[in-house]
C-alpha cells in the first residue's frame, strides 16, 4: 500500500485546496501549513482534479434539483389559476393553462430523466453487419432478377 498524501489528511485541507486552486504559491503555502512544495505539487496534479469533478458533479445535482423545485412550484401556481379560472366560468382562458401545464410537466419529466430531451437516434444503415446482411441477401437472390429488384426497392425505401 502506497503512501498516504499528507495533504489530504490535513486538517485545514479545504482552505490548503482554495489557495492552490486561486494562487498556486507553492512555497508560501508549505510554509504557513507545514507541508513540502513536492507534497503540495503532488496533491494538485493528483487529487485536487478527482475533488473538482465531484464538486462540479454536486453543484449540477444541486441546480437541477433547484429547477425541479421551481417548476414544480410554477405548476402548482398554475393549476390554481386554471381552478380559479374554472370556478369563475372563464373557458376562454382554459387552453392557454393546459398548455402550460402540459409543458410544464414535460419538462419536469425530462429534469427527472424520465424522457429525454432529445432522444439517441440509431442508424444502421452504415453499421457494417448491416451493410455485409444486406449484401449477401441481394446476392443470394441474383438467380430471381425480379424479386431482387423489388428487394432493392424495399431495402432503399422506394
Amino acid at each position: 500500500m502506497g503512501r498516504q498524501c499528507t495533504v489530504c489528511n490535513h486538517k485545514s485541507l479545504e482552505e490548503i485546496n482554495n489557495q492552490l486552486l486561486d494562487n498556486p504559491e507553492y512555497r508560501k503555502i508549505a510554509l504557513k501549513f507545514h507541508l513540502s512544495e513536492w507534497a503540495l505539487r503532488r496533491h494538485k496534479e493528483s487529487h485536487i482534479p478527482k475533488a473538482l469533478a465531484k464538486s462540479q458533479e454536486a453543484q449540477e445535482m444541486a441546480q437541477a434539483n433547484r429547477l425541479l423545485e421551481d417548476l414544480k412550484t410554477v405548476r402548482r401556481r398554475t393549476e390554481g389559476l386554471l381552478d380559479k379560472a374554472e370556478k369563475a366560468g372563464e373557458i376562454r382562458a382554459w387552453p392557454g393553462f393546459l398548455r402550460e401545464l402540459r409543458e410544464q410537466i414535460k419538462l419536469m419529466a425530462e429534469l427527472e430523466g424520465k424522457l429525454a430531451a432529445n432522444p439517441p437516434q440509431v442508424s444502421i444503415t452504415l453499421n457494417a453487419e448491416w451493410i455485409e446482411l444486406r449484401t449477401r441477401i441481394v446476392t443470394a437472390m441474383d438467380p430471381y432478377p425480379e424479386a431482387k429488384e423489388a428487394m432493392i426497392r424495399a431495402i432503399r425505401g422506394k
